[in-house]
């Protein structure tokens, strides 16, 4: 069902037990005291069958998501040279130029064609990343058009598919998930939380998907964003998320001056809610 290069079985085992010693010893995310991030707590997150939509509200720390998105049909449209190269290197080179932390929410087929690109962002301390299912499938019936993934095996596949592949490029097994189109069920949301993975949704509904105005699109993100915020974009670029670099630019700034901090989940969640 799924199409993926999957590094040898014991080749991954390894990894996945050297993460989860990692993690055991220290919950630190990717952004930590290099980064000027505040630190988290030393405790092990434990995933619950709900979803966050927001952080503490007492504390002037935001996150920042985006979303790697990959399917078979965005595979094929590059391919034939109908859509560019699904990495938006414009963004990417302004929140590291910025040392601005964000949350990357990859699919694995994302973290799989783009391997490099992933590993790359892994080397910045700023980052953390999210798994967002291996091909974008949905998980409910009706989500915005999006295929239909079927059963609970293959959910579950879906998800440690990913895990895997995000883990061989970073060293780090995901601890967040989002769902495509944000679309699941509360069985979904159960299973997610039994492989370990926390469901994240947003607070805030103006995103980057198919905004043409960047500084329209930025102001509305300004106006909802608030203590404690989850603001979701995509990493993607055109043509379905064609001014995200140029959002960026007005939103950092913007947030900064209304007294918000960008700093990654595992920050935003350890500071207390």
């Amino acid at each position: 069902m799924f199409q993926t290069r999957i590094a040898a079985a014991i080749g991954i085992a390894a990894l996945l037990a050297g993460c989860a010693a990692q993690q055991a010893q220290s919950d630190a995310p990717a952004g930590s005291e290099s980064s000027g991030q505040p630190a988290v707590a030393t405790t092990k997150p434990v995933a619950k069958p709900h979803v966050l939509h927001h952080g503490s509200r007492l504390r002037n720390n935001v996150a920042l998501t985006l979303d790697a998105d990959y399917s078979p049909s965005a595979k094929a449209r590059v391919a034939s040279g109908a859509y560019p190269r699904q990495v938006n290197q414009a963004a990417i080179d302004y929140l590291t130029s910025t040392g601005t932390a964000a949350t990357i929410f990859a699919t694995g087929m994302w973290a799989e064609t783009y391997a490099a690109d992933l590993k790359s962002l892994a080397s910045h301390p700023n980052f953390e990343f999210g798994n967002h299912t291996w091909n974008h499938d949905a998980w409910t019936r009706t989500c915005y058009g999006l295929p239909y993934i079927g059963d609970d095996s293959a959910k579950r596949e879906s998800l440690q598919q990913t895990n895997r592949a995000i883990a061989q490029q970073t060293g780090t097994v995901p601890f967040y998930v989002r769902m495509p189109g944000l679309c699941q069920s509360k069985d979904d949301e159960r299973l997610m939380a039994s492989e370990g993975l926390q469901t994240v949704n947003t607070d805030v509904s103006t995103t980057d998907a198919f905004a043409t105005n960047a500084a329209a699109t930025a102001r509305k993100m300004l106006k909802s964003a608030k203590p404690g915020s989850i603001l979701l974009m995509h990493l993607n670029g055109a043509p379905n998320a064609p001014v995200t670099a140029d959002i960026l630019k007005i939103l950092v700034p913007g947030l900064k001056a209304k007294g918000l901090n960008p700093v990654t989940l595992s920050v935003l969640m350890g500071s207390g809610s």
